[in-house]
């Protein structure tokens, strides 16, 4: 609400004297003022009129003024006093910087930010060491003779937050709504795990995960706990944000996150040297650009989604991988096929072809046009041709992988 006090102000006003009627004077004078308080002042410019948005003790205030220029301004915290009253107010306001910047709609409008998420690994513990001998039929790409490795149990947080205003958030893990601020819910998931080597194993279980809420004024977080011996494996999270004044629903978040409880660590040496290897594979299959008009043949396109399942000791091995198979889908189905086979190890997914596709790139060079194009250019026989030679690539590597693990 806005007081009324006394405010001492130097002015300027008109004062013809008989030797000159173009006389100004000024002086100090005391002027009875209506002031508020800001929190925050937006004035918007629009040619020769200003509008002013101003944050006081939660309410939004409005006014215009004469000014001379386009654009937006932000001022600082502090006083602000009027000739008069400026009236009733608007509505709500943030008086926090969210207040300002949280987002595009009207300042007394509620808000709800996507989910932003990270790992933290809380302990890692050696449970078991050993030899695996990668000769014979076992031999893979970059891989051959034994390897030393260590089966690690890994005890992970997950912290998911979002940024509010005027909102209360409900977290929901699975489906299920999250009842109070800290507990245990138990989930069906699809777990997997690295050993036995080399195919591993899968299971659908019940895993439990334990969790907390932390609220500020103007944030949640949800922090998730895994159990180790339930393996890797991903949980869907979604946030409900509710107006604090209606108590209505307006907006919800959804993410996907990933706990990886197990893994096979091999020697730093031998990975280093595995990463060494499939850069010179890429490097033997590399093509040279071809200049001219784009080629109409199909492309490798790697989804963006495949990097939420990569751990961060195995980004560097993956990014190689996918740019070797990137350079021999088309060409080479047998090494793609043994490519393909290394990054399910990696990333410990069995089924690796979900996060790619093969498309063609249209006149404009776009990638996503489609394979229903090829006709369209006269090339069909060399678009037929590279679809050929990736399904034979992904047949090889399926039929590999079957007999591998019929062994195991």
């Amino acid at each position: 609400m806005p007081y009324e006090k006394d405010v001492q102000e130097r002015q300027s006003w008109w004062c013809p004297k008989w030797y000159w009627p173009f006389a100004v004077c000024s002086g100090i004078r005391t002027q009875h003022k209506w002031c508020y308080l800001f929190s925050w002042v937006k004035e918007t410019r629009y040619g020769f009129v200003g509008h002013l948005e101003g944050c006081e003790n939660g309410r939004l205030y409005t006014w215009t003024r004469p000014v001379l220029g386009l654009g937006s301004t932000y001022y600082p915290a502090g006083e602000m006093c009027f000739d008069s009253s400026l009236g009733g107010d608007e509505g709500r306001c943030e008086a926090s910087r969210e207040g300002i910047i949280s987002s595009g709609l009207s300042p007394s409008a509620p808000y709800l930010s996507p989910i932003d998420d990270a790992v933290d690994t809380l302990r890692s513990d050696v449970g078991a060491s050993g030899v695996f001998d990668f000769s014979g039929e076992q031999k893979r790409l970059c891989q051959e003779g034994p390897w030393s490795w260590n089966r690690t149990l890994h005890e992970q947080s997950i912290r998911a937050w979002v940024s509010t205003r005027f909102a209360t958030v409900r977290w929901f893990i699975g489906g299920i709504a999250l009842p109070s601020n800290a507990g245990t819910v138990l989930l069906g998931a699809h777990c997997t795990w690295p050993f036995p080597l080399m195919a591993g194993r899968s299971q659908h279980r019940t895993v439990t995960v334990r969790y907390a809420i932390q609220t500020t004024p103007h944030s949640s977080t949800l922090i998730l706990y895994n159990d180790p011996a339930d393996g890797n494996y991903g949980v869907d999270i979604g946030a409900v944000a509710t107006d604090v004044d209606t108590g209505q629903p307006f907006a919800s978040a959804n993410s996907a996150v990933r706990f990886r409880g197990e893994t096979c660590d091999f020697d730093p040496a031998k990975e280093t040297e595995l990463i060494r290897c499939i850069n010179r594979f890429r490097d033997r299959y590399h093509q040279k650009p071809v200049i001219g008009p784009p080629s109409p043949e199909p492309v490798f396109v790697i989804e963006d989604a495949i990097w939420k399942w990569v751990p961060e000791s195995q980004r560097e091995a993956v990014a190689a991988l996918l740019e070797l198979m990137t350079v021999t889908a088309r060409t080479h189905p047998d090494v793609f096929a043994q490519a393909a086979e290394l990054l399910a190890s990696r990333i410990n997914v069995p089924d690796v072809s979900r996060f790619w596709s093969l498309r063609l790139a249209g006149g404009n060079g776009n990638p996503s046009a489609g394979l229903g194009n090829a006709s369209d250019c006269g090339c069909s026989r060399n678009a037929a041709a590279a679809v050929a030679a990736l399904g034979i690539g992904l047949l090889a590597w399926r039929l590999a992988r079957g007999r591998r693990q019929r062994r195991l």
